[in-house]
């Protein structure tokens, strides 16, 4: 019997049990999430000083965001790896104060290279946290509840976007304090977080169900009968005659490499939008407008997907329906791209970069949970790091683009044009997913078993 099919009652009683895991960790992961993006993407907005001050054009600028997803990307699965045996609650306190410490240590850049050296020393620090909370995710929740509980802290990345350009604009102002230049304050101050965090982290998280003394022995025994229920169910459906295939077969599989590839093309999107907007904000304003103005502006896309998020998430589990709503979504971000990239008028311009963000990091928690939908259980930290590190490939590529063709014209305009192309051509190779595995679960028997005839 799957999770869906379970009688009222049951259901009732699992929802209590979520809803008490939700209340635990909900808004922590939030907040360790918050974090993460502002000390990955602070970069960008330090650059408006930073890359006078360091010589640094905007190609170099763009590279450095490259080697900093490629280190990433070298060092995902094999921490998502130690983070499934050793647990999330050491895991996650390692990585945190190592990559808060690094952050800190990027104020002491001195040129181009020290930039870059710096910083892959934060990706590497880093690496492995954001597929970690999607792992962690998959242990204490059942598929069709993950994309509504992943919507709670992954709004932490529009969050991020906000407090990251609005505070970091406002640091940037303290600009002699202490003799030091202000972008080097916004690696400083925003590291010390990171640290603090790791600590609590130590004594807060609680790395599997079974281990939850928080949880009374009944809820123990509800959540972990659902979530063997819910395994139960993906593996017969994921299962192939004969000999098991390897867990590097399964992850390399055409569906697992059609959705990584779609991944990819959304972080890009999101790396262009947090690597490059304040820079783009910076050629549409007047000269001479203040840091806190142009953080403040470079802040409204990210606003408006906060909003977006929740609703899109719950939407998506409430319909029991995943292809559209991160297909459609991805492919009418795509067009806002190319409006973006052709429009004159700045509040054009501005309100497509908003349509573009609102509509792929809303459908971001939604494709997180798809390789749960195509994997069996055994493959899922694989899987999970596998996505993530394509989405970091798609982050490498994207900042290059932008800046080689900066550089190049003189505008971002073309450079706005080709992640268009991008989001179209990743949303449209999910075609070639069976939908039957993305939407599985649909809340009636006539469904579950036309699809186990397939």
């Amino acid at each position: 019997m799957s999770v869906i099919e379970q009688s009222s009652e049951e259901r009732s009683k699992l929802d209590r049990v979520l809803r008490k895991v939700s209340r635990r960790f909900v808004w922590f992961l939030f907040l360790l999430f918050v974090i993460n993006y502002i000390d990955r993407g602070n970069v960008g907005i330090a650059a408006l000083s930073m890359n006078h001050d360091l010589g640094i054009s905007a190609s170099i600028f763009g590279l450095s965001l490259t080697i900093f997803s490629i280190a990433y990307a070298i060092c995902e699965i094999p921490s998502n790896m130690v983070l499934a045996k050793v647990g999330a609650r050491r895991w996650f306190a390692r990585i945190m104060v190592t990559w808060g410490l690094a952050t800190m240590a990027v104020a002491l850049a001195w040129g181009p290279t020290s930039l870059i050296a710096f910083r892959t020393i934060v990706a590497i620090a880093e690496a492995g946290f954001a597929p970690g909370l999607v792992l962690f995710v998959t242990l204490w929740y059942p598929q069709f509840y993950r994309a509504s509980a992943q919507s709670g802290f992954m709004i932490s990345q529009p969050v991020a976007g906000v407090l990251g350009t609005t505070v970091g604009g406002l640091i940037l102002g303290m600009t002699g304090f202490l003799g030091l230049a202000g972008w080097r304050w916004l690696f400083i101050i925003e590291g010390v977080p990171a640290v603090i965090l790791g600590v609590i982290c130590w004594f807060y998280l609680t790395s599997r169900p079974s281990e939850a003394k928080w949880l009374s022995a009944d809820e123990r025994a509800t959540l972990e009968a659902a979530l063997k229920r819910d395994a139960e169910e993906r593996e017969t459906m994921v299962a192939t005659a004969g000999e098991r295939p390897s867990i590097l077969t399964l992850v390399l599989s055409k569906d697992m490499l059609i959705l990584s590839f779609c991944f990819g093309c959304m972080v890009a999107n999101y790396s262009a939008l947090g690597g490059w907007m304040p820079q783009i904000v910076r050629d549409i304003v007047p000269p001479h407008t203040p840091y806190w103005q142009i953080g403040l502006i470079s802040a409204i896309p990210s606003l408006f997907t906060i909003a977006a998020i929740p609703f899109w998430c719950v939407h998506s589990d409430r319909r029991k329906e995943k292809f559209w709503h991160s297909v459609g979504a991805v492919l009418l971000g795509a067009v806002a791209w190319e409006i973006a990239a052709v429009s004159p008028l700045p509040q054009v311009r501005l309100t497509a970069l908003v349509v573009a963000s609102v509509t792929t990091i809303a459908a971001w928690p939604i494709v997180f949970t798809m390789p749960a939908a195509v994997l069996p259980r055994s493959a899922h930290p694989a899987g999970i790091a596998f996505l993530n590190t394509v989405g970091i490939g798609g982050a490498a590529v994207s900042p290059l683009i932008m800046g080689i063709i900066r550089d190049t014209t003189g505008t971002f305009g073309p450079a706005m044009a080709m992640m268009g192309v991008i989001l179209a051509v990743g949303s449209g190779l999910v075609f070639f997913v069976p939908r039957r595995l993305l939407n599985a679960g649909a809340p009636t028997r006539p469904a579950l078993a036309a699809q186990a005839g397939d």
